[in-house]
């Protein structure tokens, strides 16, 4: 395994370098194509500072793809951004097309693909037009927790973008503010992600969008935005422009001219242009600002949406606080026999019981992330603590 630890990272990553080419020409790339590495920045500045384009890749080779494993970056600030890449930088790319065009493609874009790669307690950081963090075709397994989106995207991208075939990857804990002239985060043709605990601070032109890409560069897209989890996020649409949702599944289907350039497939999206954003679980997120009408759009079947995400916390001064302490989970203020629910931090319920006094005793539950919910007046709270 390579471990590097540095205060600032500069020149201890150059072994790691390859010769793709950078997409954004003012940023200085950094490429890292080898499984079992970790990045310890000790707080410091990602590059020394320098405006960057960290890449990590698979490696193609004769005899096909070798996949990069395994790797690791944290406690560092990154000014720039990052792409996981396996068979193409996007969805357009040569070889992601062609593999497009035969059932299996899923498959294939995985298996090439980078995976169980993670970002802890990183700062994302620019004001070039780079998405600051591209989890590209075929990506699985990504893990970004305890992390800081900021800046301005001046470019035509998002945020954050999982593209198609991807997917399984984790997004918990992280706080985005910044902007962009897109959704913060797109899942494109991305399944089974779990997106929990996040802070959504700055959004303009959407929150979280989910839908398929059809067709875009004559590559058919296969798999669907379906089965991922939104959960325990926090919302502030005060500058969202009408039009537009904090969460949007299905935000699409099939209104880009593009569309058509895959016909000619019996399979994805070359038979049919919708964004099948199904089967997905919103649940227990809350909102604050805009209107009740910007919270939620669902355009996909069978998602299951806790009603109780469509409710705006009060933000007065009089919001009841919850705290852990000496083993017990402490309410601000709670009536009599109320009903509080407690989740882990992947979402199993670990107590549902009506509560007679103001406090419960946690003295044998799991130790970690959690998240109570409890009512006040009309409204259904949602905080989140740490067990100890």
């Amino acid at each position: 395994m390579l471990i590097i630890k540095a205060k600032s990272i500069i020149c201890a990553v150059l072994c790691l370098l390859s010769g793709l080419t950078n997409v954004y020409s003012q940023a200085e790339q950094i490429t890292i194509n080898k499984s079992d590495t970790v990045i310890d920045g000790n707080g410091g500045l990602f590059n020394g500072g320098k405006l960057t384009y960290l890449v990590i890749s698979s490696t193609k080779t004769s005899s096909g793809w070798v996949q990069t494993k395994n790797v690791t970056i944290k406690n560092c600030k990154i000014i720039g951004g990052a792409r996981i890449i396996g068979l193409g930088k996007n969805g357009q790319a040569a070889d992601v097309k062609e593999s497009s065009l035969s059932l299996g493609h899923t498959e294939r874009a995985q298996a090439a693909a980078p995976t169980n790669i993670k970002f802890s307690n990183v700062t994302f950081e620019t004001s070039d037009g780079m998405t600051l963090l591209y989890i590209a075709p075929g990506t699985t397994y990504v893990t970004v927790e305890n992390s800081v989106f900021s800046g301005i995207n001046t470019g035509s991208g998002p945020i954050v973008y999982m593209d198609a075939e991807s997917g399984h990857n984790i997004f918990r804990n992280n706080t985005f503010t910044a902007r962009s002239n897109r959704e913060v985060i797109a899942c494109d043709g991305s399944a089974y992600n779990l997106i929990e605990g996040n802070q959504f601070n700055m959004i303009t032109k959407g929150g979280i969008y989910l839908y398929r890409n059809c067709g875009e560069g004559g590559t058919v897209r296969h798999q669907t935005p379906s089965y991922n989890t939104i959960r325990n996020n926090s919302f502030n649409l005060s500058n969202l422009i009408y039009g537009n949702y904090g969460i949007w599944l299905g935000s699409r289907n099939g209104n880009k001219t593009y569309c058509e350039d895959d016909a000619g497939y019996p399979f994805g999206s070359s038979i049919d242009n919708g964004d099948f954003a199904d089967n997905n679980i919103v649940d227990s997120n809350t909102f604050t600002g805009g209107t009740a009408s910007g919270r939620i759009k669902n355009d996909g079947e069978n998602n299951q949406i806790n009603t109780t995400s469509a409710v705006r916390p009060d933000t007065s001064t009089n919001v009841p606080e919850v705290v852990f302490f000496q083993n017990k989970i402490i309410f601000s203020a709670l009536k009599n026999n109320s009903l509080v629910k407690v989740f882990d931090s992947v979402g199993h319920v670990i107590f549902n019981e009506q509560v007679k006094e103001n406090f419960i005793d946690f003295s044998l539950k799991p130790k970690g992330l959690c998240f109570v919910q409890f009512p006040d007046d009309e409204k259904i709270i949602t905080r989140k603590f740490i067990v100890r």
